[in-house]
């Protein structure tokens, strides 16, 4: 055996083999390279070798959910670094006679995903089990979707099966060579019995017992079929056209005879043992499930699992125990085998992995203006004295109630970053939910956390369940500007929250996503007191207060150099109330045209004190005091007078800014203004737009950030906005800004998903004000609803696709019409948001409006009749009609490949559609032949890598597995296919992190 160095660390060990009886335990052992514990001692875990991996080897305390959850708490508690538990051993297999799926006993099944058909809903008349764990609580982890997905193709399968004999082999060869001759050598195939269903294990002459047509006593129930006399008249024929020829080990061993076979399916978990096969059958025919067992749940939830069980027996009232060792054998050996195709990652690579995304203080710091680092540098000794014991305390929330918070913010991260280098930054902007998430979904995104790239999955819970895991190593948080108490605890106020209809799904608020745990820490800046003390729990807030003189002082100096006196810059902090911003504003105007303090202090007393205090309004309902407003206010009139003069389109573009939402402006919308300005006649050249922007940050009233983008303080769009509207010019700024974001918000789709994504605060932001009420900027709002439902639709956050589509509708009815095209387009997106709620009869209902509607003012024909009839027939699929679906689905594929062409993405969605339709009527030949063409065309069209050629390749392999089985005839699928299908498994190996 080549040596191989142990692990030093509990962290070092990623993967977990767990039992739940014991001679489970016994056969794991027996497939391990090394074991490095007693193999007699169950009350402590094992650590070993197994398939080229370090491995914890647990048996759990006792069979079931509840204590299968437990264990795997406890488990991962003390191996922080596992991200992988197999849990292997015995079960209980569905026949599935004369499928593809057709089970013997000693069979493997390895779990695609897990139902706990024992949880759900008792109504009157039924019982309704919740969605599968793979929908439930979050599909399996990336590593084990692309782990699985390799032996769902004929080859791999293969191969796992293939491997798995082998190691069986070898199994049997340690036992007989410990002296367990016969332990795990495969019974006779006469005592594989499969009884009819209905067909109850009990005695037949129930005179002295309790035993009758639908019970069995407790004394039959323990007695074999052998001692019951079961009538074999009552078996199931079954083929046995897989007998193979015994090789001499097989002989030796006992395995002559049908090789055991390995299946990929649905696994049904539960906290009972399933002993009738009527019931086994009833429910796996409504979960379509391969086999029962009883632990899976409880550990899937816990960690990363795979289910790799053999079958022992049928789930129903004629078991045995003959096949339980072989069965535990046969687990266990494909437990090895999978692993042996389990790539791992280490601890350091993984903490390398994180680094080189960059995603930590440094990067987030290295793009911001040597002017703001100065300010930062020149706050570090106040903020090592405030925060400096932070990291290292358990304290896990620090707050700063300042002027200057987020720039405290900034020198902290500074300090963290050379004082504790290993020490990982995140950068939250909490201004409101869509900049919450959308920093959430960059962390996720650049550390690359399992399960980020699923447009459907819970961001917000996937990464704060990331960070929680103790293998992350210490790390800081700054949730930045986390203002708004509504946003993070909605039950603080009896207001109904304005910004639902467009941001993140904080029904419950954002409070509960923020991680907790002793590795990390989290530092909040707001000015909310309300939230701060909501947020500590109790505890102490940190306030910081104004800057002093001295502080002011040498914050002036920094930027204006030695060209000033002390006397100076004394007087010019003190007429500013020494606020951070309307110093740096002052300090920008003397630097840009060259003037000397004294009359610059002239120019703020020539400031009209009326319009003073009319612009500092909007400050008293955010809760500053009587002096900030006034001090930006009047340094904010200086520089803006100043810049309409200089440079008139700089200040157009702060009008226009001032608008939008003040974080992250991408330069796109800076450039779609200027076109729009350009349209009306302007002449405005890519110089002259990059001039007036460099103007706005000359100011400080804009600063640059990362990737192009812009950022605004709140205080100057504040009293942008103000001004606007006491120019009596917001409403037509509002007007163009809206106009702007329309034309640049695309239809969310997979290919514009990250557009969309950093749009979307803007679109909210736009859309929250309250422009004209001419027609043309109602549609104008109008056709940014739809776009933005169309995003939320493809993102999976159905209730909020339902408010702003059901906002788009009212006003295009209420100006073009109810059968309008454009109301017609919104009307279904309205009914998608109902569907995939499963509000089936007001998806039907409303989907049948849109189509007859369609049909009788557009014709049939039309791209968006064909698309009303294609969510129809959706609607019917998702009931189980699939007669109507089928004649929906025809009949819309055939319309769509003569209007739209062969290969249009519409048309490639119709087949697939309607594959769809006829593997579920059982018609498997056209159906695999259309899927076929599906599967060419959308690797033409869209890309190997696009979701949708995905689905259809992952459909088209298990469905060329099913029928290859079944029919026991060669492969349906041409060697092309196959051989893409392999490239995308592969690609999504390669893509995990």
């Amino acid at each position: 055996m080549a040596s191989h160095s142990r692990p030093r660390r509990r962290e070092d060990f990623q993967v977990a083999v767990i039992c739940a009886l014991p001679l489970e335990y016994d056969a794991a052992v027996f497939a391990c390279d090394e074991l490095r514990n007693a193999p007699g001692d169950y009350n402590a875990y094992a650590t070993g070798r197994m398939g080229g991996h370090d491995i914890v080897l647990l048996l759990l305390p006792n069979m079931g959910k509840v204590g299968a959850a437990s264990a795997a708490a406890s488990l991962r508690s003390s191996y922080h670094g596992i991200r992988l538990a197999i849990l292997t051993g015995i079960c209980g297999g569905v026949p599935g006679v004369g499928t593809t799926n057709e089970v013997f006993l000693g069979d493997v099944v390895i779990s695609k995903s897990i139902v706990q058909y024992d949880l759900g809903r008792k109504y009157p008349s039924r019982f309704k089990a919740k969605d599968s764990i793979e929908e439930s609580l979050g599909r399996p982890s990336k590593e084990v979707r692309s782990l699985v997905a390799t032996f769902q193709t004929i080859r791999g399968l293969s191969a796992l099966q293939r491997r798995a004999s082998q190691i069986l082999e070898q199994v049997q060869r340690r036992s007989t060579d410990e002296g367990h001759q016969t332990l795990y050598r495969r019974p006779a195939a006469t005592e594989d019995r499969l009884f009819e269903s209905d067909y109850l294990h009990r005695h037949r002459n129930s005179s002295q017992c309790g035993c009758n047509e639908s019970n069995a006593c407790e004394s039959a129930q323990a007695a074999s079929c052998d001692v019951l006399r079961c009538e074999r008249s009552h078996l199931v024929s079954r083929s046995s056209s897989l007998e193979t020829q015994a090789s001499p080990e097989q002989a030796e061993f006992g395995t002559a005879g049908r090789e055991f076979r390995v299946l990929v399916g649905r696994v049904g978990s539960a906290d009972t043992v399933l002993k009738a096969g009527l019931e086994r059958d009833r429910i796996a025919g409504e979960h379509d499930l391969v086999a029962f067992e009883m632990e899976g749940a409880g550990i899937w939830d816990e960690i990363p699992c795979i289910v790799i069980k053999a079958v022992c027996d049928y789930a129903d009232s004629h078991k045995n125990k003959e096949w339980q060792h072989f069965a535990a054998a046969t687990a266990a050996s494909t437990t090895k085998a999978l692993l042996e195709h389990y790539m791992h990652t280490s601890s350091a690579d993984l903490k390398l992995c994180i680094r080189s995304n960059g995603f930590s203080g440094t990067s987030r710091t290295s793009a911001t203006s040597t002017r703001l680092q100065n300010r930062a540098r020149e706050s570090r000794f106040m903020v090592l004295e405030v925060l400096g014991n932070a990291t290292a305390s358990s304290e896990p929330l620090c707050f700063l109630i300042s002027s200057r918070k987020t720039q405290i913010a900034l020198a902290y991260v500074f300090w963290m970053q050379h004082a504790h280098p290993d020490v990982f930054v995140f950068w939250v902007h909490a201004s409101n939910a869509d900049r919450f998430r959308q920093a959430y979904s960059t962390i996720a995104q650049e550390c690359g956390i399992p399960g980020y790239d699923d447009p459907k999955v819970d961001m917000l819970k996937l990464v704060k369940t990331w960070l929680e895991n103790g293998t992350r190593g210490q790390w800081l948080m700054v949730i930045d500007n986390a203002d708004d108490t509504q946003l993070f605890f909605p039950s603080l106020s009896n207001d109904s929250i304005t910004n639902t209809h467009l941001s993140a799904n904080t029904q419950d608020g954002l409070g509960r996503y923020i991680p907790e745990c002793g590795h990390g820490c989290i530092l909040v800046t707001t000015r909310n007191k309300q939230t701060a003390s909501k947020l500590t729990w109790g505890k102490p807030i940190i306030k910081v207060g104004d800057m002093s003189e001295n502080e002011s002082s040498q914050m002036l100096h920094k930027i204006l150099h030695d060209d000033v006196s002390a006397k100076e810059l004394s007087i010019l902090s003190a007429r500013l109330e020494y606020l951070p911003l309307a110093l740096a504003q002052a300090a920008a105007f003397i630097q840009e045209n060259s003037v000397s303090i004294d009359r610059y202090l002239k120019l703020l007393e020539e400031s009209n004190d009326s319009l003073v205090d009319q612009l500092s309004e909007p400050f008293e309902a955010i809760g500053r005091d009587s002096g900030t407003p006034h001090a930006l206010t009047a340094t904010w009139i200086v520089s803006f007078n100043q810049i309409q003069q200089q440079d008139p389109l700089a200040s157009d573009l702060l009008s226009f800014a001032c608008l939008l939402d003040r974080q992250g402006i991408p330069e796109n919308l800076i450039v779609g203004f200027c076109e729009q300005r350009k349209k009306r006649g302007q002449q405005i050249s890519t110089s002259k737009m990059l001039k007036a922007l460099g103007t706005l940050k000359a100011f400080s009233l804009v600063s640059e950030a990362k990737d192009n983008v812009i950022d605004m303080h709140r205080l100057v769009q504040l009293v942008t906005r103000k001004w606007l509207e006491m120019q009596d010019g917001l409403a037509g700024c509002i007007g163009d800004a809206l106009e702007v974001v329309s034309d640049l918000y695309p239809y969310g789709r997979y290919e514009s998903r990250q557009l969309c994504q950093d749009y979307l605060p803007h679109a909210n932001a736009v859309l929250q004000h309250n422009g004209s009420s001419s027609h043309n900027e109602r549609l104008t709002r109008a056709f940014l609803l739809l776009n933005v439902t169309g995003y939320f639709l493809y993102c999976g956050r159905w209730a909020q696709a339902e408010q702003v589509a059901a906002q788009s509708i009212k006003l295009r009815e209420e100006i073009l019409g109810e059968e309008h095209p454009d109301t017609l387009r919104s009307m279904g997106n309205l009914a998608a948001t109902y569907r995939n709620q499963g509000r089936w009869e007001e998806a039907e209902e409303l989907n049948m409006r849109v189509m007859e509607t369609s049909l009788r003012v557009l014709g049939e024909e039309h791209p968006y009749t064909l698309t009303s009839i294609a969510n129809l027939a959706l609607t019917y699929m998702n009931q189980g009609r699939w007669k109507e679906a089928e004649e929906l689905n025809v009949r819309v594929m055939e319309m769509n490949k003569r209007v739209l062409g062969e290969e249009h993405p519409e048309t490639l969605r119709s087949m697939h559609n309607l594959a769809l339709t006829w593997k579920d009527l059982e018609q498997w030949e056209d159906a695999m032949q259309l899927l076929q063409d599906c599967v060419r065309r959308r690797e033409n069209v869209l890309g190997v890598n696009h979701p949708e050629t995905m689905s259809s390749a992952s459909a088209l392999s298990d469905w060329e597995l099913d029928f290859r089985e079944t029919s026991r005839e060669g492969s349906m699928m041409p060697s092309d296919i196959r051989c893409f299908y392999i490239a995308i498994v592969r690609l999504m190996n390669t893509a995990q992190p």
